[in-house]
C-alpha cells in the first residue's frame, strides 16, 4: 500500500503525540514503574507503559511482554497465534534515521509494532 507524504507525516505526528502523552503519564505512575522493575526485560519503560495502558483499555489481563508478545515472540516461546487472530495491541520503538552515507543521525522516528495477547495463542503441538 502506498501512502502520500502528507499521510505519512500525519501518521508520525499522531504517533509522536500519543507517545508524548503516554510518556507524561508514565513518569507520574509509580505503581506501573514498580511493576516494570519487577518484570525486568530488554524493553523500555515507556513502551511497557504504552502497552499496559492498551491492555487495560481492552480489559486484557496480564503484563506486557509476558502476556503480550509479537508473533515471533510467541513462536519462540512455543506458542502459535490462533488462525484468524488480528493483533489487538502495539508497542513502540524508536529508530535512528540514517543519512545518505548510511550514518545514523540524531533524528529518530517512532515505529509501531504489533503484539498478540495470551488469549490469542495456543501451545504448539
Amino acid at each position: 500500500m502506498k501512502f502520500t507524504k502528507e499521510e505519512k507525516n500525519k501518521y508520525f505526528k499522531n504517533l509522536r503525540e500519543r507517545w508524548a502523552t503516554s510518556k507524561l503519564l508514565a513518569d507520574k505512575d509509580k505503581t506501573v514503574e514498580a511493576l516494570y522493575n519487577e518484570v525486568g526485560g530488554t524493553f523500555s519503560y515507556y513502551s511497557f507503559y504504552w502497552t499496559l495502558m492498551e491492555m487495560r483499555s481492552l480489559d486484557l489481563e496480564g503484563v506486557p511482554y509476558v502476556d503480550a508478545k509479537t508473533f515471533k515472540g510467541w513462536k519462540e516461546a512455543g506458542f502459535i497465534v490462533k488462525k484468524g487472530e488480528k493483533s489487538k495491541l502495539s508497542g513502540i520503538t524508536w529508530l535512528a534515521v540514517k543519512n545518505k552515507k548510511g550514518e545514523e543521525t540524531e533524528f529518530m522516528i517512532p515505529k509501531e509494532y504489533h503484539l498478540f495477547h495470551k488469549s490469542q495463542v495456543e501451545e504448539l503441538k
